[in-house]
């Protein structure tokens, strides 16, 4: 008779009931990911689909008894890991399980099987690790998933770049890569964390970003500097460019940085192209106020305004002192603005005003005393 072993785990069955395939699948995938950076970045993510079975193997890993605790983990003391044989793994046994897809832990000369058991101490089924042994050496550690119909295939490879088909048009920098072909998907050392508001999609370096606890979400500020900086980084400004005219998420916060030269210079050529001399404002009231004094201006989007107005030509004429209007010229402009509007009475009483105003300015030139 085979010998088995018994780990009972104090988890709940109903624990992160919010948890599915995706989840459980991308813990495992996040624990090959982490363990190979530990060994050999450079090799390849060892998995296969076989009918309707995953496997994931992590060559030459093993996993003790003891990693089966909370608390108690596997992991390598390396600032790119997000995790390694943690506390992930155990949930995704729990929730697979849970979820009807049966599958196996092959542990070097050691098969364990996740089961619920119910426990007299805490009156609740928990998970329950059973140990057998294997008959041969599995030289690694090999998740097995059975069960697996098409559409779960798929939402699997979903989860994980090194299972998608190569993509032709990434751009890399030192936080990780951007990926055009992906809008709006955010990827962390490979692995999907959600879906943004963003024009691209993204593959952070884990030590460039850091996920909240249930890693499927991110501080959005902190995702927005650091989309920022990976295109600063590219030096790609016509691209830049017209991410900032459309208004693009990826590139919005670049208000809080120092522009380069370059940028602002291409920027400003850009502007003047499309608005010949105009001056870039972002509000109305802002326009009014050149209006008044003769100056052209034109709408731009905020961190497109704030990129052009650095180029030292626009720096320039923004700084330039802008002078008070008087009564008089503040009448005038308003009456102009306003004639067609006016009955012939009230438009003979409002030019009497505007004589009185410009008495009144010719009074205050000659009436002004000197300390």
């Amino acid at each position: 008779m085979q010998e088995v072993k018994t780990y009972p785990l104090p988890i709940a069955r109903t624990y992160i009931r919010h948890w599915g395939l995706k989840e459980s699948a991308r813990e495992l995938l996040q624990n090959a990911l982490d363990y190979l950076k530990g060994q050999d970045e450079d090799a390849p993510l060892e998995f296969a689909f076989t009918g309707d079975t995953l496997t994931i193997t992590s060559r030459y890993a093993s996993l003790a008894a003891s990693t089966l605790l909370l608390g108690c983990a596997s992991k390598a003391d390396n600032a790119e890991a997000i995790g390694s044989f943690g506390e992930g793994y155990k949930l995704a046994l729990l929730v697979l399980t849970r979820e009807g897809f049966p599958v196996r832990v092959l542990n070097g000369t050691v098969e364990w099987t996740p089961v619920f058991h119910h426990s007299e101490t805490f009156g609740e089924e928990v998970l329950t690790i059973e140990e057998r042994p294997l008959g041969y050496d599995n030289q690694g550690v090999t998740f097995v998933i059975g069960g697996l119909d098409d559409g779960a295939k798929e939402l699997v490879r979903g989860t994980c770049l090194r299972m998608q088909p190569l993509m032709r048009d990434v751009i890399g920098t030192e936080y990780g890569h951007i990926l055009p072909s992906r809008p709006g998907k955010l990827y962390v050392g490979g692995l999907f964390v959600c879906d943004t508001e963003m024009k691209h999609g993204y593959d952070v370096n884990p030590a460039h970003l850091q996920l909240e606890r249930d890693r499927q979400t991110v501080n959005g500020f902190s995702l927005k500097f650091l989309t920022r900086d990976m295109w600063l980084a590219t030096k790609r400004w016509d691209d830049v460019i017209s991410m900032l005219e459309a208004e693009a998420v990826d590139v919005s916060l670049i208000e809080h940085t120092k522009v380069p030269a370059e940028l602002a210079e291409q920027a400003a050529y850009r502007f003047e192209v499309v608005n010949g001399g105009a001056l870039p404002v972002t509000s109305q009231a802002a326009a009014d106020k050149y209006r008044d004094r003769g100056v052209a201006t034109a709408y731009t989007p905020r961190a497109f305004a704030h990129v052009v107005s650095q180029a030292p030509r626009f720096a320039a004429r923004l700084a330039e002192p802008v002078s008070e209007l008087s009564p008089k010229q503040t009448l005038e402009n308003w009456l102009q603005d306003n004639k067609r509007y006016l009955a012939r009475l009230p438009k003979v009483a409002f030019k009497k005003l505007i004589a009185q105003a410009e008495a009144w300015t010719a009074e205050r030139a000659t009436d002004r005393t000197f300390f």
